[in-house]
């Protein structure tokens, strides 16, 4: 039978914007009042202080931003004569002037404090670190002689957090030109909070000027004035220049539901209600009705993606999630907005409204887009559907995307500082996080999975390489299911052979990254607390294949998962975590004797290892190597420019575009702190990398940071320097020297 239509919601159960937005009820396209002439009082300026603020202002420069007290004991008369004199320009840099103006603004007598205030010669001393609090306690213990200081840094500075206090006309100019506007928005906001009909008053002509931006601006600082203070204040304020001035601010639109574009902007037709799914209400017993969802469209196209028209807020809970998010992408699909990835009130929808589904529809569009895409139409922001949702589904795209992205200018770092920022958030570290995340897959607690075909069953299980496999009742091992055939259950079989088809490639990203996640672990030392890998690894239905297969260890002991998930030592005697213990995943320099023992043991269990631990091959330095800080024999080789293209697969970094667009460094984090690199000539021409095939080596360095050296190669440790071997000596193979 066909699904019975879904009736539209009475009119009268829907909230009165929906039926009838200011849009409908307001008359259009009115001219905006403009009195002329109206100049804001000149007043003597002012200072107000919220509760508790200044105590907290006097001592915001000190702990937390480093700024250090100058001594008890410091000549204060001297250290101020020293600067009044001019000897201070003089004899001293800038960056050692600084902590001395700090001392006699804020420790000093207060008369010495404030001749220096008054000397012009050093507002501009101020360095970037530390000058917001320097300022905000100098505004606190010096109030009105430290204006004119604060309101030339306020103006010169690209951020001001210390002029909240001053009321006056100058500082109502300052305000309204960056209100609403990054990165003083906040301050702007907070001013006009703080002063309300005062700050109003200032405001006013502004407000009534010809149209423009500035005339925006402060209407908009009103709008506030009026939802925090009242509208009676903002009328009060405008009665101040007369009875024309006072009946135009009586008309202006305060209701922040009263403020949109008007003219609207135009919708195309495919967002038309009718070519779009159905908006369900919450409980999917009734639906928006068209007209309704005509509206709920137009609220989105006057939004901006992080600052939505404030009526669509209130509506979200009055839909059904999974429509809504459904709804949302049918917006996307149909927007051809140019210019953006999308346009800005459909970027807001799916960063809010998005489900696991959008994530996994939009994902590998935005890991497809090329590095100019994401310049032009801003496709950085598209990573905030990910990191709002927040889902284990989304944390997993933005994994995905920082390590595979096409982009790797924007998408990769964007993404990568989303993980950062989510991980910190949740007290973990980007690889706790990551350990987190790896899916089930829906595996039953054996970490297998049971397809029906009716007539018969399959049993799937994974490989050293977490590829799929499955085993018929009689304990075959197939690689591939078989075809449902005829005797097979006509809804079961096919259902079962698509799942097992969606299984391996669902696996197949994760089971990649995971086994490199833990070959890395090896060599960087990471561990887990016994909780976390019973968790993690023997307790989880994927992971647990991949760790029965590897060697773990303790700080006094060496392991393995048994087949029945117990823990063996390599006598096969039974052995318990204790509870404090840390454990890691041994590289053969630390197994050392035991590494022959543990290879027969899973030799004699026909264990098949997913990356080389007991079978990695070890490198170790020379005496001379390990003090010097080049590596000689592997400079001077020449080696094909696809060997260097392909160290980008093995975690290394290829070096910056320079001069004629050739990249000539190639680098690897071999340790905390610990960056091989590499320098190579002529050099890799990014439009033509097969233009100089052949490719020098000229220097092999080793540096605290990226693109530094200066390193002993002692400086590794014996597994970092193994591996950085193993590295060159791959790369070189095969190659010849000069």
């Amino acid at each position: 039978m066909p699904d019975t239509p879904v009736k539209d919601a009475p009119e009268g159960s829907l909230p009165d914007i929906l039926v009838a937005p200011p849009w409908v009820r307001l008359p259009p396209g009115q001219e905006p009042a403009v009195v002329k002439g109206l100049k804001a009082p000149k007043d003597p300026t002012t200072m107000v202080w919220t509760p508790g603020q200044r105590e907290e202002w006097l001592e915001a420069p000190y702990g937390k931003y480093g700024i250090e007290r100058l001594p008890e004991g410091t000549d204060w008369e001297a250290l101020a004569e020293r600067f009044s004199s001019g000897g201070a320009l003089s004899d001293l840099s800038r960056k050692e002037r600084q902590p001395l103006i700090a001392g006699l603004l804020l420790q000093a007598p207060l008369e010495l404090g404030e001749k220096l205030l008054s000397d012009e010669r050093y507002r501009d001393d101020f360095g970037e670190y530390g000058t917001a609090q320097i300022m905000q306690a100098t505004v606190a213990r010096h109030g009105l002689a430290a204006y004119p200081l604060a309101l030339h840094a306020a103006k010169t500075k690209r951020a001001f957090y210390w002029m909240d206090p001053f009321l006056d006309a100058d500082v109502a100019q300052l305000m309204i030109k960056h209100f609403d506007v990054y990165p003083n928005r906040d301050r702007a906001d907070a001013w006009f909070k703080l002063h309300g009909q005062a700050a109003a008053l200032l405001a006013v002509p502004d407000a009534l000027r010809k149209p423009g931006p500035k005339r925006q601006r402060a209407e908009g600082a009103l709008t506030l004035v009026a939802r925090e203070h009242g509208r009676d204040a903002i009328v009060e304020a405008a009665r101040h220049y007369g009875d024309e001035a006072e009946q135009a601010i009586r008309a202006l639109r305060t209701d922040p539901l009263d403020l949109y574009p008007d003219p609207l902007p135009e919708l195309p037709d495919a967002f038309h209600p009718s070519r779009l799914p159905r908006l369900l209400m919450r409980g999917r017993e009734e639906a928006l009705p068209e007209s309704a969802t005509r509206h709920f469209i137009t609220m989105l196209s006057i939004s901006e993606a992080y600052k939505p028209y404030p009526g669509i807020e209130p509506l979200v809970e009055l839909f059904d999630p999974r429509s809504l998010a459904e709804f949302t992408w049918a917006l996307y699909e149909a927007d051809d907005f140019w210019g953006k990835w999308a346009r800005p009130g459909v970027q807001y929808a799916l960063i809010h409204f998005g489900d696991d589904e959008t994530a996994d529809r939009l994902g590998p569009r935005v890991a497809r887009w090329w590095k100019s895409f994401v310049w032009d139409q801003n496709g950085t922001t598209a990573l905030s559907v990910f990191s709002r949702l927040g889902t284990d589904t989304a944390l997993r795209w933005l994994d995905r995307l920082a390590k595979k992205a096409e982009d790797q200018k924007r998408i990769r770092p964007g993404a990568q500082g989303a993980l950062d920022r989510i991980a910190k958030e949740r007290g973990l570290t980007t690889e706790q996080l990551a350990d987190r995340l790896v899916p089930d897959f829906g595996l039953d607690a054996e970490g297998g999975m049971t397809l029906d075909y009716g007539r018969r069953t399959f049993r799937v299980g994974f490989d050293e390489q977490l590829k799929p496999y499955v085993t018929d009742e009689d304990g075959k091992v197939r690689k591939t299911l078989p075809k449902p055939g005829v005797k097979d259950d006509d809804e079961l079989a096919p259902a079962a052979y698509k799942r097992f088809a969606d299984l391996k490639k669902e696996v197949r990203t994760v089971a990649a990254d995971q086994i490199k996640r833990l070959e890395k672990a090896m060599v960087t030392g990471r561990g887990w607390t016994a909780e976390e890998f019973t968790t993690l690894f023997v307790g989880h239905p994927l992971m647990w294949h991949i760790a029965r297969r590897l060697i773990w260890a303790t700080e006094t002991a060496t392991f393995r998962v048994a087949e029945d998930r117990t823990l063996a030592g390599v006598d096969d005697d039974a052995l318990t975590l204790p509870a404090g213990a840390r454990v890691t995943l041994p590289h053969p320099l630390q197994l050392g004797e035991q590494t022959k023992a543990w290879s027969d043991v899973l030799a004699d269990y026909e264990i098949l290892q997913p990356f080389a631990q007991l079978g990695r091959t070890v490198h170790t330095l020379t005496e001379e190597e390990r003090g010097s800080e080049r590596l000689a024999r592997f400079e001077n080789v020449t080696v094909h420019f696809g060997r260097i293209m392909g160290l980008a697969s093995r975690g290394w970094e290829l070096g910056e575009k320079e001069d004629g667009g050739f990249r000539r460094q190639a680098v690897l984090q071999a340790a905390e702190d610990r960056f091989l690199e590499i320098d190579i000539s002529p050099g890799i021409r990014v439009i033509a990398p097969d233009e100089f095939p052949d490719q020098e080596i000229r220097r092999v360095v080793l540096g605290e940071r990226r693109y530094g050296y200066g390193l002993t190669f002692g400086a590794l440790t014996p597994v970092a320097a193994s591996e950085v071997l193993a590295e060159l000596t791959r790369l070189t193979e095969a190659a010849t020297r000069k």
